[in-house]
């Protein structure tokens, strides 16, 4: 496992329809994402093993099939656990209704306690 620390979240956008989304603009310009993605209208038609949120990380080589296993929400930063990696994500200078809608939708997708989700 691999431990992804120190990324800088320069905002977030949150998605609550059919697909729920969170993804964190990464960098001092945000010119890379990393996204939290779930489907639930769609989901009863995938085999068990293949339900949950997907990760996504935008980068080359990124693994295809990549679920949440739990995400710490701290006041300075949001630790993420995966299945394949753990991300550190710096959310000290993020809006803080940004912030209130990212958490809404996470529980949102944690509908099924599919992944362990602390806010501390």
């Amino acid at each position: 496992m691999i431990i992804k620390e120190n990324e800088y979240v320069r905002f977030l956008t949150v998605e609550d329809g059919d697909d729920l989304v969170v993804s964190f603009g990464l960098g001092v310009h945000a010119e890379r994402s990393f996204t939290l993605l779930r489907t639930p209208k769609y989901e009863s038609l995938l085999p068990d093993g293949e339900r949950g949120v997907s990760v996504h990380t935008g980068m080359p080589g990124s693994i295809d099939r990549d679920f949440l296993v739990s995400v710490k929400w701290g006041t300075r930063e949001v630790t993420i656990q995966s299945t394949q990696n753990v991300y550190v994500l710096d959310i000290h200078a993020a809006v803080p209704e940004e912030l209130r809608e990212a958490k809404a939708v996470l529980r949102k997708m944690n509908f099924d306690n599919r992944f362990v989700f602390n806010d501390v």
